[in-house]
C-alpha cells in the first residue's frame, strides 16, 4: 500500500531553517555546503541561509577574509536579512574557530597518550 503524502500541507506546516517562519517553498542545497535546508520564499529570494551554517562554513575556511567573493555575498545577504551585524558574525566565527582548535588539541593530546 503506497504511503500518502500531502505536499501542500507539508510545505504549509514546515518551518524555514533560516528564519523559523512557518510555510516553506521547498528544500534546497545551500551553495558551497553539502547540506540541504528548508526555505521560505523571503529567505530564498534574499539569498539568506541558516546562520549557524554560514558561521560554520566561514570558520572552516579560516575566517571571512579567506572566503571567495561569492561566499562573502551569501554572508552579507544572510546578515542583512537576519538583522545581524558583521561584528557579531566575525565574533561567532572566531568562537567556532577557537572551539575547533581546542578540539584538535584535545585529540592530539589523547592520541599522544595512546
Amino acid at each position: 500500500m503506497p504511503i500518502e503524502f500531502d505536499e501542500e500541507k507539508y510545505l504549509a506546516e514546515s518551518k524555514c531553517d533560516t528564519c523559523g517562519k512557518t510555510g516553506i517553498v521547498g528544500v534546497a542545497c545551500m551553495p558551497g555546503v553539502p547540506i540541504s535546508f528548508s526555505y521560505c520564499r523571503e529567505c530564498l529570494t534574499a539569498n539568506a541561509h541558516p546562520y549557524f551554517a554560514v558561521v560554520g562554513n566561514t570558520a572552516s575556511c579560516g575566517g571571512y577574509e579567506h572566503t571567495a567573493d561569492w561566499w562573502k555575498d551569501i554572508v552579507q545577504c544572510t546578515l542583512k536579512h537576519l538583522h545581524k551585524s558583521m561584528e557579531e558574525f566575525i565574533a561567532d566565527v572566531k568562537v567556532d574557530m577557537d572551539d575547533f582548535e581546542k578540539h584538535m588539541e584535545e585529540q592530539e593530546a589523547q592520541n599522544a597518550g595512546d
